[in-house]
């Protein structure tokens, strides 16, 4: 099976239409079109619904969907590694990591790595909830993330991060290095649907300020102009402004992070999950 058809499928249904994706796939719309029949041809049965508003799965491309995705998946994997050892093995290996990953540990991580494999390259992507999206689509090799973002793969532990509160400096007394949840709940929080914070908080307040951004730094702004506070993992405080003071916890909330890879992952993302893994051995708190 020609695995452009796959790919056109996959982005005529992200696009919406044929129109749209021959743009995106560089081409005619005519030629998507005969892509998509020849595929259902392969196929012997009828993947897409057309109609004026765009295109829609059959019922049995729904059963199909899944297959399809990890089929391109597959492929590409294939070609990728074929890549590799006709280029001697300089395998360049695709990472989808959370910011506060990308700028704490992994750097020192890819340099020990490197140490050990010096013809080891590396392609860094910056993400949150698009991780498990990212890896299906085999757009990166392996993903660094939470158990909650990447649930379902296959997925190692590597460390615990805790999460802490951060206020202004103003509002409580200098001396109170610890607040409980419940008290931090008497306050408006400023929270982002990347941060995942009701899944981490045993107690969320009332008064909540969503922000649409994986952006701390935005977050940590507004906290520090009084709107409200927050709460962080220890990764992520890093160039905290001057008016905003950190405070433990109780009881203290925490995530754990790992690495995932895909069902059939590289071998060159098999080498760096496993050197990972020995570098960073999980011990459950």
């Amino acid at each position: 099976m020609d695995d452009r058809k796959i790919h056109a499928l996959l982005t005529t249904l992200r696009t919406g239409s044929f129109s749209k994706a021959a743009v995106e796939l560089n081409c005619t719309q005519s030629a998507v079109t005969q892509m998509m029949n020849s595929l259902e041809n392969e196929l012997e049965c009828k993947i897409l619904n057309r109609s004026h508003t765009g295109v829609r799965l059959t019922p049995a491309g729904e059963e199909l969907y899944p297959l399809l995705v990890e089929a391109e998946a597959a492929l590409s994997r294939l070609a990728s590694e074929a890549r590799n050892l006709s280029d001697g093995g300089h395998a360049i290996i695709r990472i989808g990591s959370f910011a506060s990953i990308s700028s704490t540990w992994l750097p020192q991580a890819i340099r020990a790595y490197q140490a050990q494999n010096p013809k080891a390259s590396f392609d860094l992507r910056i993400g949150t909830d698009n991780l498990p999206e990212w890896l299906a689509e085999n757009r990166i090799d392996l993903a660094l993330g939470d158990a909650y973002r990447c649930q379902g793969l296959r997925w190692y532990p590597l460390m615990d991060d805790p999460y802490y509160a951060v206020v202004p400096a103003d509002l409580l007394p200098p001396e109170q290095k610890v607040i409980s949840q419940e008290d931090f709940a008497r306050y408006p929080l400023i929270m982002a649907p990347m941060n995942a914070l009701a899944h981490h908080l045993d107690v969320l307040s009332r008064q909540q300020l969503t922000v649409s951004s994986d952006d701390d730094s935005s977050i940590l702004a507004m906290v520090a102009q009084g709107l409200g506070v927050t709460a962080m993992p220890w990764l992520s405080l890093r160039n905290l402004p001057e008016n905003l003071r950190v405070l433990e916890l109780a009881p203290i909330p925490h995530r754990v992070l790992g690495v995932a890879l895909p069902r059939t992952p590289t071998k060159a993302a098999s080498n760096f999950a496993a050197f990972l893994r020995k570098q960073y051995p999980y011990q459950k708190k």
